[in-house]
């Protein structure tokens, strides 16, 4: 099978008979990005060697700038943060909200999308969960298929105190991708803030902010960044309504070591640095600032997203004329046609077959995972077509 890598393997320190199908837990970071920050380190053991504007400021600049480009966004909409959690309670702990308001989730959330809007019980917010397609609670939920219309269903479920509706763009276990466009325009017109976990789609897929309020995303992912350091993207209307989580590097000027600070009445920026508590990792800044310039320079996120679909749509060709294989081959492949999938591939074998299946992958040196009885397979921009291959002979052979 002759589909070439979108950017060499060498770039990661990946052994041949490694592989790595799991960026959806774990990305691997660039040899570059982690040369960089080893230089970096350096001058922690040298501090009087460090420049403050090279050293610390530019390099928090540099990772608003080549996040801003990576996504197709103003940098003044860019802040730093730790994960995509923090991202999200920096709104759910910053939004003015009143007795009796309601947030609205998916059901089946991440716990980081989840549990900050429940912790709002306590300010007497409710957060209430939607179904987004037919069977898709209880015990042995069904898969998503190409006919469900999730947005729809998300979008009925707004009633009057529905004030922010916030949804995974690219689900961690079912790999379901939803439709962030139609999405963002319905909570537009309804006057609902859109809040989006976009951490599973990241990196490999091209999000739509249009209508959107708030994007938080991890950089240890698709991202190919370290654990530790994320973004979180915000539309200004709804940044000035949050409460300012910004310190000592949020005044609407550099800080000044001098002493000269910002006039009172004026106390913070208001872009993005408005809403980043405090120092941030350096070093985990400028690795992900690294990677995300790698990752631009091979094309970005469109590149990587239309390599993908290709190695997507091969590996379930492959598998479409196994009897064990085929309905969900043809399942999973009606997805990806409808733009449905992000970058992993959401099996839902037996939990006997997928027992099977991690101990063929493990004993191949094969690396995966399983994610509530879904045993997820995603590739990126370093995949090739004889990793397809690889991947199928190890699917046909469980």
């Amino acid at each position: 099978m002759t589909i070439p890598p979108l950017f060499p393997r060498d770039l990661f320190d990946l052994p041949a008979d490694v592989l790595w199908l799991a960026h959806c837990k774990d990305g691997p970071v660039p040899r570059a990005s982690v040369q960089r920050l080893t230089a970096l380190l350096a001058t922690e053991l040298q501090p009087w060697s460090l420049r403050w504007s090279e050293d610390f400021l530019d390099i928090q600049a540099s990772l608003r700038r080549a996040g801003a480009a990576f996504f197709g966004v103003d940098q003044e909409d860019m802040s730093l943060t730790t994960c995509t959690t923090t991202g999200l309670e920096t709104v759910s702990l910053g939004f003015p909200w009143k007795e009796g308001d309601e947030v609205l989730i998916p059901v089946g959330e991440f716990p980081s999308n989840r549990l900050p809007w429940l912790a709002l019980a306590q300010r007497g917010v409710r957060c209430r969960e939607v179904a987004l397609w037919a069977g898709q609670t209880g015990d042995a939920a069904a898969p998503p298929d190409a006919g469900a219309d999730p947005e729809q269903r998300l979008l009925d479920a707004i009633a009057p105190d529905t004030r922010v509706m916030s949804v995974s763009w690219v689900r961690y276990q079912d790999g379901f991708r939803l439709d962030l466009a139609k999405l963002g325009r319905g909570c537009r017109a309804r006057g609902v803030h859109l809040v989006v976990d976009g951490i599973q789609g990241a990196g490999t897929m091209v999000p739509s902010f249009d209508g959107v309020s708030a994007f938080a995303t991890g950089g240890h992912k698709g991202l190919l960044g370290l654990q530790g350091q994320g973004l979180l993207w915000t539309d200004g209307a709804l940044r000035q309504m949050l409460l300012p989580q910004g310190t000592w590097l949020s005044a609407p000027e550099a800080f000044s070591q001098a002493g000269v600070q910002a006039d009172a009445d004026t106390p913070w920026a208001s872009d993005g640095r408005r809403l980043e508590p405090g120092s941030p990792s350096i070093l985990s800044c400028a690795a992900l600032a690294g990677s995300l310039q790698m990752l631009i320079d091979h094309g970005g996120a469109a590149a990587i997203q239309s390599h993908v679909t290709v190695l997507q749509r091969a590996l379930l060709d492959r598998l479409a004329a196994s009897p064990i294989w085929a309905a969900e081959a043809r399942r999973l492949g009606d997805l990806v046609r409808a733009g449905r999938v992000g970058s992993t591939l959401s099996f839902a074998p037996s939990g006997e077959h997928a027992e099977r299946l991690l101990k063929a992958a493990d004993a191949g040196g094969i690396s995966t995972s399983l994610r509530e009885g879904y045993l997820r397979i995603a590739f990126h921009g370093w995949h090739a077509g004889e990793d397809v291959e690889r991947c199928a002979a190890w699917l046909l052979s469980a």
